[in-house]
Parts: C-alpha cells; sequence; structure tokens
C-alpha cells in the first residue's frame, strides 16, 4: 500500500484567527477533511507538515491530532497518524447502537420538526443527486450531513446528539468503502427521499422504522463491497 503525506497534497495556508484555540481550528479542520474523504487508508497525517500548512506550532496541531484518536477517527503508527481501522466486529456493534440511537432520536426530530428545516433538508438531496451525477465523493458526504444536521438540529437532547455524532464519524471506512459505488448512493437518496416524506408528514413512528431500514442498509453495502 502507498503512503502520502499531507505534505504532497498543496493546499492553501488556513488563517488562523485568536478568538477560538488553535487547536480547536484545527482539529475541526481535519475532522472535516476526514469526514469528507480528503483522506484515505492511503494517507498518513503528519505533525510538522500540518503545522506549516497551517503556520503554527507542532504543540496545537499535537493538541488536535491526540483529539482525533480520543474520538476514534485516526490512530498512532510509526510516521504520523492513519485512519483508524476498525475490525468487522467494532463496526457491527457501532452500527448496533446506532439501530438503537438514530430511530429514537429522528421520532423525537419529527415531533418538532420546522418548515426550515424540510427546507433544508431538501436543498440537501438536491446537492446530493448533482454530487452524484458528478461522482463528487465529498460533495455528496456534505450533502448527507447536510441532511442529517437538518433534522438532528430539531432534537433537544445536546447528549443525544452528540453521541449519534460520535458514531457517525467513527464510520468514516464504511463511507469509503460504499459511496464510491453509485448503486449505494442511488439507494441512500432514494431512502433520504423516504425519510424526507415521513418527516413532513410527521409521521414519527414511520420515521422511525425507515431509519433502521436505513442503518441497516448501511451494513449490508459495506458487507457487500469490503474486500
Amino acid at each position: 500500500m502507498s503512503e502520502r503525506s499531507i505534505k504532497r497534497k498543496p493546499a492553501a495556508k488556513v488563517q488562523v484567527f485568536k478568538a477560538v484555540s488553535l487547536r480547536e481550528q484545527i482539529y475541526e479542520h481535519l475532522r472535516a477533511r476526514i469526514q469528507t474523504g480528503h483522506f484515505t487508508f492511503d494517507d498518513r497525517l503528519v505533525d510538522i507538515d500540518i503545522a506549516a500548512e497551517f503556520g503554527v506550532s507542532r504543540m496545537p496541531v499535537r493538541e488536535a491530532l491526540m483529539q482525533l484518536v480520543h474520538d476514534g477517527m485516526i490512530e498512532s503508527s510509526t510516521r504520523g497518524f492513519i485512519l483508524r481501522r476498525y475490525s468487522d466486529q467494532e463496526i457491527a456493534d457501532i452500527f448496533e447502537i446506532r439501530r438503537l440511537l438514530e430511530p429514537a432520536a429522528a421520532e423525537i426530530a419529527a415531533r418538532k420538526m420546522t418548515d426550515e428545516a424540510l427546507q433544508k433538508m431538501d436543498a440537501a438531496l438536491a446537492e446530493g443527486d448533482a454530487a452524484s451525477d458528478r461522482d463528487d465523493f465529498a460533495a455528496f458526504v456534505l450533502a448527507n450531513a447536510a441532511f442529517r444536521g437538518a433534522w438532528l438540529a430539531q432534537v433537544p437532547n445536546a447528549q443525544l446528539v452528540a453521541a449519534l455524532e460520535r458514531y457517525i464519524d467513527h464510520v468514516q471506512v464504511v463511507r469509503l468503502v460504499t459511496l464510491s459505488q453509485r448503486a449505494v448512493r442511488d439507494d441512500v437518496m432514494a431512502r433520504l427521499r423516504l425519510i424526507h416524506a415521513a418527516f413532513g408528514a410527521g409521521d414519527a413512528k414511520r420515521v422511525g422504522a425507515l431509519f433502521r431500514e436505513h442503518v441497516d442498509a448501511a451494513v449490508l453495502a459495506y458487507r457487500t463491497y469490503r474486500k
């Protein structure tokens, strides 16, 4: 397997603002790049290269990287940090947790759904279709995240939302394996449209059932396309 460093991916200097801690800014930036597939299992996150990219010292970079390790998104290697490789059992366990939490959270959201949130989800669906048509993985993931963010914003339980977001972040390997497949993207979009319609109808029970099916479909897609 080839190895690439961030240094081999030229990028413009990232402007850093002092109002938010350097660690937090770097953490959020790296987390977003991981979530959108800009880092794969061939990449290595090297603190000195990231520090040069941001124009900062290595300390806040190390702190941000250690936070990502704590979050379960990356792990340390002999030459930098790499995406964490979860075992099949760990992935199954994570999806079991999501199957318990996500439908329950979605049902709560359905009872508190707003027109504004529905409009945001509708826009995300349009963005997802366009991204899939041009085979833009990163844009598709962002559209999917926008859809999820719109309905999650209707859940008043902050701890429940945080737990869901954590476990969703943990399955980046599933996204990398499955969302590169057009058939999977088409299935995801079809399911999200059904979910959007159920949210619009205020049918909380159907929303919950659709989310259980959505999680199960993600597991099946991973088992089908993994190497």
